[in-house]
């Protein structure tokens, strides 16, 4: 994947304690075609050099919550929640959301995962989905992808 200067990134690593952190920067140069990049993240006033392999183009399906606790999605008063956890990601990480329209405690759309709401964003529709991970026991994920076609 190739970067320029001034592209907005997600930066996922893991901190000393092994738990996952994601971070939201922009470019500020490219060291190498295949080597790493100097981020200034959002968070952060100094320069990070960060490796390619932690690193993708933020756009709004890169916006990716795991919690813990699997009742997150099963409890539909919880799933309601669960929402307003990802706007609040996308907005620290500076999508922009044109509209959104709330499904209620959610659409189940197969046997792991519930549509939670509508989403507008620059032109385009998506729509944010809670997924169960049968490999992770206890984990679900929040992210927007495009809506499916039945056809």
């Amino acid at each position: 994947m190739n970067f320029v200067a001034g592209e907005r990134i997600c930066a996922r690593t893991t901190c000393d304690d092994g738990f996952p952190i994601v971070r939201y920067g922009t470019v500020n140069a490219v060291v190498a075609a295949n080597g790493p990049l100097i981020v200034v993240f959002d968070d952060d006033m100094g320069a990070n050099l960060v490796d390619l392999s932690e690193v993708e183009i933020l756009s709004i399906t890169s916006i990716s919550l795991v919690l813990s606790g699997v009742d997150l999605a099963d409890n539909p008063d919880l799933r309601q929640g669960l929402c307003a956890l990802w706007q609040e990601e996308a907005a620290s990480a500076g999508i922009e959301i044109d509209a959104i329209y709330l499904l209620g405690a959610g659409l189940r759309d197969s046997n792991d995962t519930w549509a939670l709401a509508e989403v507008h964003s620059g032109g385009q529709t998506y729509v944010v989905r809670v997924h169960t991970d049968p490999n992770a026991a206890n984990d679900v994920t929040l992210r927007a992808d495009l809506p499916r076609q039945w056809n």
